[in-house]
Formats: C-alpha cells, structure tokens, sequence
C-alpha cells in the first residue's frame, strides 16, 4: 500500500496536468475579465499614442500613474490584440474578448514563468502554492501589471543568489520601470558589489545597469514634456491619500472616507518611516554583507517593507510577495515552513476575497458607491462592476440573486453602513500577517 501511494506522488510530482488545468481556466476566465476602471485609462494610452505620437501619451492622458515599461508593454499588446481582432473580423470595441485575452498575454506568460521557476528551483509543492494562489488569478482577472513586476523581482533575487549581481540590478531597473516604488530592490545587489568591489565599481555598476536603463526608456517622454512625465508619474502618488489595505488608510476609514476631515500631512508622512527602515536596511547589508544564500530574506524583507509602510496598500499588491514566501516556506521547511505555506495561501483570501466582499461586492449589491481614493471621487460600485465582467457571468447571478432577497439586502446594507469598520480590522490583520513574515525574514537573515 506504501509503495503504491509512493509511486502515485512521484507520478503527481512529475505531472504538468495542474498547470494545464490552470492555464484552460485561465484561457476561458481572462478575456471576460478586466477592471474597466483602470482599463479605460490603457486605453486612452493607446488612442493617443496613435493619434498624436508616443512622446505625448504622458502629456495628454488623464492618468498615467505608471513609469514607461508599463506603458510600451500595454501599447504593443494592445495593438496586437486590435490587429488579431481585425484580422478575425471582430468588432475591436471596448473590452472585445480577443483584445483582452492579447492583452493579458504578458501576464499569462509572467504567471507560467513563476510556476516553472518555483518548481524547478524549491520543488513541485512550491510550484502548486502557486497555482492554487488567489492573488495570481486576481491580478489576472483585474488587469493589473503585478504578476510582471512579480516575476521580475523573483529572478532578479536568483540572480543574487548565482552571485551574477550586475544581471540582478538590471532587473531591479525593469520592475522599477513598471513601478516606481522598487527602486529599493536596487538596494541589495548595490550593497553587494559596494562591499564585494568598493564605492567607484558600485556607483559605475549601478549607472549602467540601473540608472542607463531607465534613463533610456523614459528619454521619449523626458525629452517631450519632462515636467508632465514628472508630475504625472511621480508627483501623482505624492499628493494622492493613503488607501485600501495600508497602514496609513486606517485614519481615513477612522473618519468615514471624508478626506476633509484628514490633516494634509497624511499625504507624506508614510514617507519618513519608510525611508528610515529603508536606510536601515541598506545600513544592515552594507555593514554585515551580503550573503548570496541568504538573498531570498532580504528581497522578502525589502518586498514586505514597501508593503508595510507604503501609504497605497492596493489589493494586488501582495502578488509581488507571494512567489518569495512560497520560496521561503520551501527553504526553511518543518514546522516554520508549514506557518508560512498556510500565510502564503491564507493571505491572498483575506485581501482578495473578503476584503472586497465586505467593501466593493456589498456596496454592489446595495447599489451603493465607493470611495475612489485615487480619483478622490465616489463612483456607483454596479457601475464599475458590470462594466469589468458584464452581465453574463455567475457572479451576476449571484448578485442579482442577493439583491432580491429583502433578508440578505438587509444584511448587506449593514454591512455597507460599517464599511469604515470592517476596513479597519481587515486592514489590521493583513498587515499584522506581513510583519510576522518580516520577522522571520529577518531572524533567517541573521540579523
């Protein structure tokens, strides 16, 4: 009987059915899919863009909160996806299906590469973490470029773990040309070559293949208008409130939503503890080493701090975590490894699954609005719900069935009236999760 069920796992192990699996529920789920409100503003990229040139899609876009990559990345697909919809003789309208689908091609390719880089490298356990993940479907099914910067992180920290440091700063330079918060990835394989070959090699290293990089995919839009690409790709989360699952949203769930009643400083004040452990940090590296085997712990300690102490705690965010601690909970093992699997898996849930369902889907199912924190506009949560996934699906149905029902309609009011309470306590719990991988981040640093 042992052997039997021995031959069954070994068989298991070798088996790439889960990830087909994945991907046909991936390929049938992603076209129907997307989150119009932000998708609106790609779009507008792409009109422009083709309308009046490329270097003018910062100065004349309503939003573009994103540095290049992220931009160049959606207007080729984009264009791809429009040229195979014309090709096909489909109707090149707002969220067509073969546009979507094209458009998610860098996500989907992003979500594969993860799973074949956690299997092969921390065994087929980590690689099923992964498929059975919320926060990659999520981010998949929201049209949001995290599964990208997610991918880019994991493989610039095996590439400081191979000892190939310059490799691994190049990389930190493409995740912060999707998102301009890490820059603070660069801090690690910079404090690597600064302690391995001194202060000129470093700052020669970092020029090159940190600073050149994303000097030159931004010089269309710097030698364009400098000041808009400034203003609207930095500036922008400068000014904006804290929101969602951050730390420093819990005052403006405090007071309801009204900004009004916020003292102007919130806006920046995120600023100083993020630089100090930031600068701490780097301080650590520098004065202990860095260890190639042990890059896994500082990348989730740099990851978990952005996520911790940034002032945006956007739901998708903790899709750039997962893959490290999935990564983490396979190098550690026993009982540790175990806490930090069931993290890996739990986590995702809370922010992705009832994080929303006691804010967005009640206030869809009431007809109420929510607060875009971003736009610092309300905006009617059924709106924005059937313009990202339409009529047609199961989770329409569901709502429409909820809606109907005088008993869950009184159910889901309440909960929308203690929105502002319910917001508190998830936001509480999802960063206390954060700060324990921190912790055992750190301690497995030796630190």
């Amino acid at each position: 009987m042992r052997f039997t069920v021995n031959r069954f796992v070994e068989k298991l192990e070798r088996s790439w059915i889960p990830l087909i699996v994945a991907n046909i529920f991936i390929a049938f789920a992603a076209p129907f899919t997307t989150a119009y409100y932000d998708y609106r503003y790609f779009e507008q990229w792409y009109d422009i863009a083709i309308k009046y040139g490329l270097s003018k899609t910062y100065t004349l876009a309503a939003k573009t909160a994103y540095f290049p990559l992220t931009v160049y990345t959606f207007l080729l697909f984009h264009w791809l996806g429009l040229s195979l919809a014309s090709l096909l003789k489909f109707e090149a309208g707002p969220l067509n299906p073969v546009v979507v689908l094209v458009d998610k091609i860098p996500f989907i390719l992003s979500f594969n590469l993860i799973y074949l880089v956690l299997r092969r490298r921390y065994g087929y356990a980590a690689g099923l973490l992964w498929l059975i993940n919320l926060s990659a479907y999520s981010t998949l099914a929201g049209f949001q470029f995290d599964l990208l910067v997610a991918l880019l992180i994991l493989l610039s920290m095996i590439l400081l773990e191979e000892g190939k440091a310059e490799k691994s700063l190049l990389l930190a330079s493409l995740v912060t040309l999707l998102k301009q918060i890490f820059v603070f990835t660069a801090l690690v394989p910079f404090a690597y070559i600064l302690k391995r070959h001194g202060l000129r090699r470093a700052l020669v290293d970092a020029f090159v293949y940190f600073v050149a990089p994303i000097v030159l995919f931004s010089l269309p839009f710097l030698l364009y208008d400098p000041v808009d690409f400034v203003a609207k790709s930095l500036l922008f989360h400068g000014l904006r409130y804290p929101q969602d699952l951050s730390l420093w949203a819990v005052p403006l769930y405090a007071v309801s939503f009204n900004v009004q009643l916020l003292p102007e400083f919130i806006t920046w004040a995120w600023a100083v503890p993020f630089a100090a452990f930031m600068a701490y940090l780097f301080y650590k590296l520098v004065r202990i080493g860095v260890h190639t085997e042990k890059a896994l712990f500082y990348y989730v300690l740099v990851v978990s701090g952005i996520l911790v102490l940034n002032k945006v705690g956007g739901l998708n965010y903790l899709t750039w975590l997962t893959p490290l601690l999935i990564a983490m909970s396979a190098r550690l093992g026993g009982d540790l490894g175990l806490k930090l699997r069931k993290v890996s898996v739990a986590l995702p849930i809370w922010s992705l699954a009832i994080y929303p369902f006691f804010t967005f889907y009640t206030a869809v199912i009431v007809g109420g609005d929510i607060y875009i924190v971003e736009d610092s506009s309300w905006e009617p949560a059924e709106g924005i719900f059937y313009a990202s996934y339409g009529y047609h699906n199961p989770l329409a149905a569901i709502i429409s069935f909820l809606k109907s029902s005088p008993t869950s309609y009184f159910i889901f009011r309440s909960l929308y009236n203690a929105m502002p309470l319910t917001s508190i306590m998830v936001t509480l719990v999802y960063n206390a999760a954060i700060i324990y991988v921190m912790r055992v981040a750190w301690r497995s640093a030796g630190w």
